[in-house]
């Protein structure tokens, strides 16, 4: 679970796996609309030694400033690799879905000692782009941290708080 706000853009991101499949949402609000998001994937057993895949269906909901909102049918097709290593773990992550012709993608760098980690990710639809710089310290040895960072496209920084349990 993920939430960042910042003056003009809020977004919010919820992933809960279980065994190959992986059910996911996601709200973003900017200036200008708002989008949400629902998808459930799953795990594709090919390739798992590189990378993780996941694909399955996707659901969303655009809603632009002055005009009526619209779901959208679609699929997504997510692609992940976790690294340990010995300073703390590498994350990669590249999301595709067929709504909005969206994409995002990741790279965070975890240092487990002190419990920091750096991210740099960027994201575009049809109607959002935004590219962020984050840095996130997690409170003591639980699965909560402390979110701040810059959306370059938006010129503001930003606050947030995560989750993350797996």
């Amino acid at each position: 679970m993920q939430l960042d706000l910042s003056e003009s853009t809020s977004t919010g991101t919820l992933s809960i796996a279980r065994g190959p499949l992986t059910y996911g949402a996601s709200a973003v609000s900017y200036e200008g609309g708002s989008t949400y998001g629902l998808s459930a994937t799953y795990q594709l057993p090919v390739a798992q030694q590189f990378v993780t895949l996941r694909f399955g269906p996707a659901l969303g909901y655009v809603k632009e400033d002055g005009a009526d909102g619209s779901f959208e049918a679609g699929v997504k097709l997510v692609a992940e690799r976790y690294i340990p290593t010995d300073f703390g773990s590498v994350f990669l992550l590249a999301d595709l879905n067929s709504i909005e012709n969206s994409w995002f993608v990741l790279a965070q760098l975890g240092l487990s000692r002190p419990g920091v980690s750096f991210e740099l990710s960027h994201g575009k639809s049809e109607t959002y782009s935004e590219t962020s710089l984050a840095i996130a310290k997690r409170f003591g040895d639980g699965p909560t941290s402390l979110r701040a960072g810059y959306r370059f496209d938006a010129k503001e920084v930003f606050v947030g708080l995560s989750v993350n349990t797996f």
